[in-house]
This record gives structure tokens, sequence and C-alpha cells, in this order.
């Protein structure tokens, strides 16, 4: 006589699997952090594309004409900065107001995507206890900072 399962010794059931992850070559901080950076490089673009459109449209009023432009090609940067007034390092921001310095505020944010995405998951390595990535991701943020500040000698 066959023995149907509901026949068979009671036994203790087998362990559940463990449920497997949303994705198997990506932790959640990973993807935390992909998706920030998705989203701001997503913001960035728009504001370079929008910065764009309203000085090629003349929308709103450049330091230097569009059409004027063409004198100044064939000069170094620093000739073209003392022929047009133009600022250096985060001087930019002062003209963010006209049209050819505008496309600068897209620029800055893509650059700060990056710092944004390390401050939100600090409260993340915070909370798991995990110290190894919290001081790695605030030595990041410290980094970057210092970076965009220029102290290093950039933005000359």
């Amino acid at each position: 006589m066959s023995m149907e399962p509901s026949d068979t010794p009671s036994a203790s059931p087998a362990p559940a699997p463990p449920a497997p992850r949303a994705n198997p070559y990506a932790s959640p901080q990973q993807l935390l952090y992909a998706r920030w950076l998705d989203i701001g490089t997503r913001i960035g673009f728009l504001a370079l594309v929008v910065a764009f459109a309203l000085y090629v449209t003349g929308a709103i009023v450049p330091h230097v004409p569009l059409e004027q432009l063409p004198r100044y090609w064939t000069m170094s940067v620093e000739e073209y900065l003392a022929a047009v007034g133009g600022p250096t390092g985060w001087g930019w921001a002062r003209l963010a107001y006209r049209g050819d310095y505008l496309n600068f505020v897209g620029v800055a944010i893509l650059s700060s995507v990056s710092i944004a995405c390390y401050l939100r998951l600090l409260p993340v390595f915070r909370s798991e206890r995990d110290r190894a990535f919290l001081g790695i991701a605030l030595a990041e943020i410290v980094v970057l900072v210092a970076a965009a500040s220029g102290i290093f000698g950039g933005g000359h």
C-alpha cells in the first residue's frame, strides 16, 4: 500500500529559504545611492537644458551677447575673462542671473550630486552602526566639498 502525503509521519517543516534581495548584485545602500544619483543628474540635466534654452532665445540677457562671442573665440581664457570682465572660481554665482552664466547652475547641481548621495547615506550607515562606511562617506563629503571650494588651487 502506498502512503499518501497526509499519511507520512509528521516531521518539523523545512526552514523557509531566505527571501531573495530585490537586486542580488547591489546592496540596499548602493541602490539608494543610485536612486539619488539618478534623480540628481536628471535635475542637473534639466537645469542645463532650461538654462541653454533661456540663453539662446534671449529670454534672459547674457553677460556677453551671443553675437559678440565669435570675436573672443581665439583668445585664451585669461584674455577672454579680462576682455569681458568675467569672474573666476565661484564668482560666476554673482552673475547667475545672466543667460550665459545661468548654465553654471546646472553644472553646480551635477557637481554636487555625489555629495547629496553621501549625505543621504549618512543616517543609514549610522542606524546600521556601520562605522567604516560612515567614516568613508564623511571623508568623501569632506574631500568633495574641499575640492569644490577651490582650496586646492582650482578655479583660477
